[in-house]
């Protein structure tokens, strides 16, 4: 065996920036992805032939013979012959040559290199990419000096080889360091063409690129058939504006723009959307979300957030979201905060825009224009006190509403008791509110104030047991918190922000029953609970929590509309989560009514889900004269790549479905698709959107449909797209 050592330059230099996509290679055919970015040759790079037979002397072509393997790393090459010429400083390989290493192979009929520029072309050629898992035709590759590259009438697929369920056909793809670009694109599928693009350019490296990204389509029964063709502009690697033409057989054409940058010191978001002349609507129909974070420093900094739409139909109309088509008010505010280990503060303004129309004129929010609140904690070592202060001063305005300036200070000290793990906390607060109000309807007063005290004695403990060697801990953890509140009359003040807040475990224990600062509620009450956990070193396994707070006075306090209560118990809250075994998760929250023996809010659910992709929600929701709901949710495979999802959330009390969906997922190690059946309430007056989205998923390229993966991970708990 005889051996020549040779200086080659680049060879076969595409392997440098394989194609790459967006989208996680899982789950596909070919190998796992290798994490390996060098170019495959080195420019000096020093090679091993190996061969049987040298022809030729030097200053002549020299031909190289019988069994050539070419050696360097982790490359190999192994060819039929190759002639070196040495005054031209061309290599050409014929009678076929076989590349390997751990980024991909190559099958080629011939192939000629020019060392003096570091070019070649490679003729009649297989590929098979690792690393992204790849493979594909060309007529004919040509290698470039720049390092870029060209395949002329090339293929390309992520399904293996003996698999052609899809794949691109260009005539030609060109390869550069951070982008590729493919002209006369046609994407078949089953060998029928099912898409065609002029121009397509994708990204080869992890760096964004710009370019038109893969279009989405389906239809409804509100837009029509839909098309959205999406372009992503890489400003710099900062900043990048996304620029959407949403096409409705309905509407019409939908201008989307999201603009995103980031810096050191700030970050933020605009959402630009705008319809010209809605054919249905008649009208010009626009929506505008802009959100900006702002660092002053490392204790200050800006908030910025605001939503505006053109009229109160249009998530109803234009969006698919039911968390959208939800919304009664868009939020907006600007403000100032500051922080440190012991105080926050936070000034700024803050406005709503209606979109409920049902809404009355006298329930709709007042804008806060502006407002300064400051919240403080100190604690003094020596004598083992916590003091604290809440101070607010904020001005409601309201075009039908009282309007007027609210001022409210609240100091307080406590201090805790630590006796052999209880641990005992007295507390007084002191509540000091005045107004000063633009006008006083109904003879309200224009300046009224209170200063109410209230006292409290919280009372809390933790006990632990271990089972089991210590492969299980129980904890016994009560509470129990008395509270005195004296009565002062408020009638006479306005109700800018106060609500009664939702019953759970966590309003057990409130001192004030009311949230907001608009009532101080009068009360004497003691309130208790317990809680106990089961818990091994990696979970939760089980726990428990019981509690009630008893009355020792009648509460004369009230909102407007309120209705009173002389009970002298309030509803039992018992709450229970339970891991039954690694599968299987069962939840249970019940608040009853024991003075009138009944109800007041019910939440059940259970869940299944195995470590596949079988899973099963079943939940009931009850709200005394206000909510009655089932709501049941599945995915679960029904043979070999085929899977079945739907939703059916169902309101007893209105004997309506609110949405369901039914659809059927087919998954290969390279391809799928996706088809989702939806009916659900779109409008507040119970009006319905039919819809029906398709979405194709190649793997190592990217989805061609309506995006489907947000409503089965929002609709279908424990659902995981990726």
């Amino acid at each position: 065996m005889k051996f020549l050592r040779l200086n080659l330059f680049i060879i076969i230099a595409f392997i440098a920036t394989p194609i790459k996509s967006d989208e996680p290679i899982i789950n596909t055919c070919l190998a796992p992805e290798i994490n390996e970015t060098s170019t495959l040759f080195d420019i000096n790079q020093t090679w091993n032939i190996q061969t049987g037979q040298i022809e030729g002397q030097s200053g002549e072509e020299i031909k190289i013979r019988d069994k050539i393997k070419i050696v360097s790393g982790d490359n190999k090459i192994i060819a039929g012959e190759v002639v070196y010429s040495e005054a031209g400083g061309t290599i050409r390989v014929n009678k076929g040559l076989v590349l390997e290493n751990k980024k991909l192979y190559v099958f080629a009929d011939n192939a000629v290199i020019e060392t003096q520029d570091n070019s070649a072309v490679i003729n009649n050629a297989e590929y098979q990419f690792l690393s992204p898992q790849a493979r594909g035709k060309a007529d004919e590759i040509k290698i470039n000096p720049n390092t870029s590259y060209s395949l002329i009438n090339a293929t390309y697929t992520t399904c293996n080889p003996i698999d052609d369920s899809w794949q691109l056909e260009a005539g030609e793809i060109q390869i550069f360091p951070n982008q590729g670009i493919a002209k006369n694109l046609i994407l078949r599928v089953n060998n029928t063409p099912v898409l065609y693009l002029p121009y397509l350019s994708f990204p080869t490296s992890e760096e964004r690129k710009s370019g038109i990204l893969i279009p989405n389509f389906g239809s409804s029964s509100k837009k029509g058939v839909e098309i959205n063709i999406p372009y992503y502009w890489n400003i710099s690697p900062n900043m990048d504006l996304i620029t959407s033409f949403d096409w409705m057989d309905k509407r019409g054409l939908q201008l989307e723009n999201t603009f995103r940058f980031l810096t050191a010191k700030q970050q933020g978001e605009i959402q630009v959307n705008l319809l010209p002349d809605d054919k249905t609507m008649n009208e010009n129909r626009e929506y505008i979300n802009y959100n900006q974070l702002l660092n002053l420093s490392s204790q200050w900094r800006v908030n910025i957030k605001g939503e505006y739409t053109s009229d109160s139909q249009y998530f109803e109309d234009l969006t698919g979201n039911i968390n959208s088509t939800s919304k009664t008010h868009l939020f907006r505010t600007i403000n100032l905060q500051g922080f440190s280990e012991n105080w926050h503060m936070k000034m700024g303004m803050d406005s709503f825009q209606v979109l409920d129309q049902s809404i009355i004129p006298t329930n709709r929010p007042h804008k806060i224009l502006p407002y300064i609140n400051f919240n403080g904690r100190w604690s003094d070592q020596n004598m083992g006190v916590m003091f604290g202060v809440n101070a607010d001063v904020a001005n409601f305005d309201s075009a039908i509403n009282t309007s007027g300036t609210r001022f409210h200070l609240m100091p307080n000290i406590s201090r805790t008791f630590n006796l052999n793990g209880i641990k005992i906390k007295p507390a007084v607060e002191i509540d000091l509110t005045s107004y000063d109000l633009d006008e006083s309807p109904n003879n309200i007063e224009t300046s009224p104030n209170r200063v109410v005290p209230i006292y409290s004695l919280d009372i809390q403990a933790l006990f632990e047991k271990s089972w089991h060697d210590g492969e299980y801990t129980q904890t016994l953890e009560p509470r129990i918190l008395g509270v005195h509140i004296p009565f002062q009359e408020q009638n006479d003040f306005p109700v800018f922000d106060s609500i009664l807040p939702d019953r759970n475990a966590l309003e057990l224990f409130r001192k004030n029953r009311y949230l907001g600062q608009d009532r101080v509620g009068d009360t004497s009450k003691l309130s208790y609970g317990i809680t106990s956990k089961i818990y091994n070193d990696s979970s939760e396994i089980f726990s428990f929590t019981f509690g009630q707070t008893r009355y020792f006075k009648d509460r004369r306090i009230r909102l407007p509309g309120e209705l009173g209560s002389d009970h002298n118990s309030s509803a039992y809250l018992t709450n229970m989560q339970w891991a039954i075994n690694p599968q299987w998760r069962l939840q249970l929250g019940h608040i009853w009514d024991s003075e009138n023996n009944q109800s007041m809010k019910t939440q059940l659910g259970f869940r299944y889900q195995s470590e596949g992709s079988k899973i099963f929600n079943f939940s009931y929701r009850y709200r005394k004269n206000n909510i009655k709901q089932i709501d049941t949710s599945f995915s679960w495979p029904i043979r070999n790549q085929w899977n079945i999802v739907g939703r059916y959330n169902y309101s007893i009390e209105d004997r309506k479905a609110l949405e369901h969906f039914l659809g059927i997922e087919y998954e290969t190690c390279c391809w799928g698709i996706r088809a989702i059946s939806r009916k659900h309430l779109m409008y507040r007056n119970g009006e319905s959107d039919t819809s029906f989205s398709i979405q194709f998923i190649f793997k190592g390229l990217g989805e061609i449909g309506m995006p489907i993966e947000n409503l089965l991970e929002d609709g279908i708990l424990g659902y995981d797209v990726s």
